[in-house]
């Protein structure tokens, strides 16, 4: 399977500049996985490479994964199989849903995902979900794509990063761990992981994270002051926020997870929380396709 032809990566590594961090002493690099595929971009990409890999060698036809109605996930999900010669399934959260209830769903309609509505009461219970719906010719793949083969697709983040720099911190957007687990297993990498909830009390992925890492890490931490509200919430300050960030530095945001990610970091540089001489990377996970419509 040759990724090559379709995914670009490695993706670059993007010095921002501000008078600010001047000021301050720091280095701000952002790392572009949303260039890396329109479609599969960002952490999805590198959640799902190993996946269809062992899918491949296991002579798997179908992927099938959960999701909601707007799941970045079920979107890159939805394309890669495309891409990728699979076909594709998903249990999605919601009965009273259609293909056509959200762009997402919408789209990886269009791919030919076929989708399977269920209640979310039905939807907590996924492991007979799983059995209902397994057969031989399918491969399992978990909500967000986070599982052991999530994890050397996201360690390969760090590989590229470190040919360039060697950062002191790592900051990215957290959902389900997969990515955090995935940087904190290359042992390469010696410096601090700040993660940045997406989620209303997100600080029980902490524990997610050591469960896919089979041990402790000291070397997390999370900020959890920056949800805005909860899951895909957002108010006037931050939509103002992305204008002026992309107005500044010529990068999109969407408000779910990157937008919320670049306002916590720089409001930690903004409050004097890294030391002079700090080099950060700020993880841009792609997921433009939840980008507001109004932006």
């Amino acid at each position: 399977m040759v990724f090559e032809k379709h995914i670009l990566y490695p993706t670059p590594l993007e010095k921002l500049s501000s008078p600010v961090f001047d000021k301050k002493g720091l280095e701000i690099w952002v790392k572009r996985d949303d260039l890396c595929h329109p479609e599969v971009s960002g952490n999805k990409f590198r959640k799902l490479k190993f996946n269809l890999l062992r899918a491949k060698d296991l002579k798997k036809e179908t992927l099938i994964s959960f999701g909601g109605a707007y799941s970045n996930h079920i979107y890159a999900l939805a394309a890669a199989a495309k891409l990728f010669n699979f076909k594709s399934e998903a249990i999605i959260r919601g009965q009273e849903l259609n293909e056509t209830s959200s762009p997402t769903l919408a789209f990886a309609s269009q791919k030919g995902m076929k989708m399977h509505f269920v209640t979310r009461s039905d939807y907590r219970e996924k492991e007979a979900l799983s059995s209902n719906f397994s057969d031989e010719s399918k491969f399992f793949i978990p909500e967000g794509g986070s599982n052991q083969y999530a994890l050397p697709g996201c360690a390969e983040i760090i590989d590229e990063v470190l040919t360039e720099i060697t950062p002191t911190h790592f900051c990215l957007a957290a959902g389900t761990g997969g990515t955090a687990a995935g940087v904190l297993s290359n042992k390469n990498f010696k410096g601090e992981v700040y993660g940045f909830p997406a989620l209303k009390n997100g600080g029980f992925l902490i524990d997610e994270i050591q469960d896919l890492l089979q041990e402790p890490t000291d070397r997390l931490s999370f900020f959890e002051n920056y949800h805005f509200g909860g899951y895909a919430k957002y108010n006037d300050k931050l939509l103002r926020f992305i204008k002026d960030f992309e107005n500044e530095f010529n990068i999109q945001l969407e408000h779910i997870y990157t937008a919320k990610l670049f306002y916590g970091v720089f409001d930690l540089i903004e409050k004097g929380h890294f030391p002079a001489g700090s080099k950060i990377v700020i993880y841009h996970s792609g997921g433009l396709q939840g980008r507001l419509a109004s932006l």
